[in-house]
This record gives structure tokens, C-alpha cells and sequence, in this order.
């Protein structure tokens, strides 16, 4: 036990539903350690003798990007299983009730519907072909327009610079690129990014809205609230800042990544992102 340092990666030998646990402090005579099953723990040396996880069994995805310790004891830590208890009693057929399909689903693939219709990859290079700048916005407006993912007054902004021809070129350019692009998602991310800055459009949900409707197999749509309340309640650093960035991004993607792995093995069958997002999304509901 007196090895045991910052960092080191522990069970309890009397609580093995707490899981694996990391060390966050020690010293002679206590640790502070959070375990994946149990949330924060200080623990007496002296009752209690922790058994150090080496290699493969030392590692955890939620661990590897568990927040700071500064900030764990600021909410209330909840587990996947326990989101999935408070997710159940609001909808008691998971993913498949119709509750849940009515606010969280339709809107969202009515406007994938839209998207793949009119702004598919072979349309939308048609319209660049032809300078149809002014098209591919109005298209765009009308996507957006069919889900429910923006704010009245995100939507009046978005719509009224899509309503200027000196940004609409730009715009659809920006996007083509962003949604069929060859280069690596990190680099057409960061290009849309640095056009939404010179149409003073650089936020989270602009950033985010087209390609979550685009690929919600695989993108994620970041409200900064909800994203920020769900990542504490969970533990899970995502690197925050205000102006929309890659790594924050990744991060976001990343926990959707371990949500969705977590919930396949308790049983349950997240169609895609829109589910598993507002899955972790629950999870910052009080």
C-alpha cells in the first residue's frame, strides 16, 4: 500500500462493483481515489489495502480522460447504469418509446431526410458547378429549418447571413467541403471553423448543426450547456472553451464513443448519435 502514488490505478478488494480506480492523491495516512463504479473515495491506509492494476486491467477509457480533481467533487457523479435508470423511468421503452422518439428523433431525421435530398454529394456539386451559391444556402436554411436542434434567435442569425450574397459563396464552399471533402475530418473541421469566423457565425451549434444532420452515424451537435452539464455529471474532460475547436470536438466525440460501448453492453441498441447524444445529454437533467 505504500507504494501507491497519484495516478495509479487500483481495486478495492471488498467492492468490486466499484471497479477500477484511479488515484488522485495520497498521503501517509489516506487516499483519495475515484473508481468508474463509485465516484470519489477517501480511504484509510490503515483499513484498507488497495490492490494496484497493472497493463491490460490498468486500463479505462473514462479514466484516461476522467477531469480534473479540482472539479469532481462539483456534481454529482453519475454512473451509465444509473443514467440509464433515470433515462427509463422517463422513457420506459428506451430508445424505442415513442415519447422519446417524438422529442428527441423526428426532428432530427425529418431533417436528415432533407439533407440527403437536397444537398446529397452529387447535388450539392451540381449547384457549386453552376455558382448556385445563393441554392445551396436556401437549401440549407430549409434543412435547418426542419429540425429543432437551434435557438429562435441562432436561427434568425444563421438565416440572415444566408440571406447575404457576399456570404453565400463562402458558406457553400465551406460546407460542401465540410460534409464530402477528402481531407481528414480535423482538417475540413478546422477550414468550416475558420469560415464561420469571417462570417462572424463561430459557435457550437453553426459549427456542429450541418454535419450531425449530414452523418448522425457518426458527428455530434454541441449545445454548450447541455454538452458541459452532461461531461461533469459524467466526469468526462472534454476540454471546454466557448469558441468552437477540434479538440473539444474530438473530446465530445470520444465520450459519445464510450456512452455508446456502454450502453451495447447493458443490452441497449443506440441507433446512432441521436440517440446515443441525447442519452448523455439526460444525463445533465436534474
Amino acid at each position: 500500500m505504500s507504494t501507491l502514488t497519484s495516478g495509479d490505478r487500483v481495486t478495492h478488494p471488498n467492492q468490486k462493483e466499484w471497479g477500477l480506480g484511479k488515484v488522485l492523491s495520497a498521503t501517509p495516512d489516506n487516499l483519495d481515489v475515484f473508481f468508474v463504479g463509485a465516484g470519489r473515495k477517501r480511504l484509510s491506509r490503515t483499513f484498507i489495502e488497495l490492490e494496484k492494476a497493472e497493463g491490460v486491467a490498468s486500463k479505462h477509457r473514462l479514466l484516461d480522460n476522467l477531469i480534473e480533481t479540482s472539479e469532481l467533487g462539483a456534481t454529482e457523479y453519475l454512473t451509465i447504469p444509473m443514467v440509464i435508470e433515470r433515462f427509463s423511468a422517463a422513457f420506459p421503452d428506451g430508445f424505442e418509446d415513442a415519447g422519446f422518439i417524438k422529442q428527441h428523433r423526428d426532428a432530427n431525421l425529418r431533417g436528415h431526410k432533407f439533407c440527403t435530398q437536397l444537398l446529397s454529394e452529387d447535388e450539392f456539386a451540381r449547384l457549386i458547378e453552376d455558382s448556385d451559391f445563393a441554392g445551396v444556402c436556401d437549401r440549407a436554411r430549409h434543412i435547418e429549418s426542419s429540425t429543432t436542434l437551434l435557438t429562435k434567435s441562432e436561427r434568425k442569425a444563421l438565416h440572415d447571413t444566408l440571406e447575404l450574397p457576399a456570404c453565400q459563396k463562402l458558406f457553400a464552399i465551406a460546407l460542401q467541403k465540410l460534409l464530402y471533402g477528402s481531407e481528414p475530418e480535423e482538417a475540413r473541421f478546422k477550414h468550416f471553423l475558420r469560415t464561420l469566423s469571417i462570417l462572424e457565425l463561430n459557435k457550437w451549434p453553426f459549427a456542429t448543426l450541418f454535419s450531425f444532420i449530414r452523418n448522425p452515424q457518426q458527428s455530434a451537435f454541441i449545445k454548450p450547456a447541455a454538452i458541459q452539464n452532461a461531461a461533469k455529471a459524467l466526469c468526462w474532460r472534454i476540454n471546454y472553451k466557448a469558441e468552437p475547436n477540434w479538440k473539444t470536438y474530438d473530446a465530445v466525440l470520444r465520450l459519445y464513443s464510450y456512452a455508446r460501448t456502454n450502453l451495447l453492453e447493458e443490452g441497449w441498441m443506440p441507433r446512432d448519435m441521436i440517440d446515443v447524444q441525447a442519452f448523455v445529454w439526460f444525463a445533465a437533467q436534474k
